[in-house]
């Protein structure tokens, strides 16, 4: 079996449990929370330079590869939800937003920051090093059924 098997297996199967073993619940209250390990609000432009559209991109640290790998990425929307926030006293900036697919509120937080004007998607880009479906993702909720 392949590490990137092993790892999906660990997250889509034996993290859950473990975790609903122990008692800890990221999700309570109808909010699911999580870190990542690298927030990106990145503003992109077309080749004549035109602004196209702004994306949230969250990474995560592959210490086998010695760098980030998204694991999930949105649009900013027009009403700029989605826009990540520096948290007062942590330091953290996180990323809230109703996931509609779920039915949940969703918190992504991160130490790390960074944001970027680019004409090279840094998400398409990404996926050249590590393919879509090998991506580990943001966590799922348990006993909901998403697509």
């Amino acid at each position: 079996m392949t590490s990137n098997a092993l790892l999906s297996l660990w997250q889509s199967a034996l993290l859950p449990l473990m975790l609903s073993v122990s008692g800890y619940s990221p999700h309570s209250g109808g909010s699911l929370r999580e870190r990542v390990d690298l927030i990106e609000l990145n503003h992109f432009y077309d080749d004549l330079g035109r602004h196209a559209y702004d994306q949230v991109i969250f990474y995560e640290w592959s210490p086998d590869f010695c760098r980030f790998h998204v694991i999930a990425w949105c649009l900013v929307e027009e009403d700029l939800n989605r826009m990540p926030l520096r948290q007062a006293g942590s330091g953290d900036v996180a990323v809230r937003w109703y996931d509609r697919d779920a039915k949940i509120k969703r918190e992504v937080r991160s130490k790390l920051y960074r944001e970027t004007w680019s004409q090279t998607d840094p998400e398409r880009a990404n996926k050249e090093l590590i393919d879509e479906k090998y991506r580990v993702s943001l966590m799922r909720v348990p006993g909901r059924n998403l697509r």
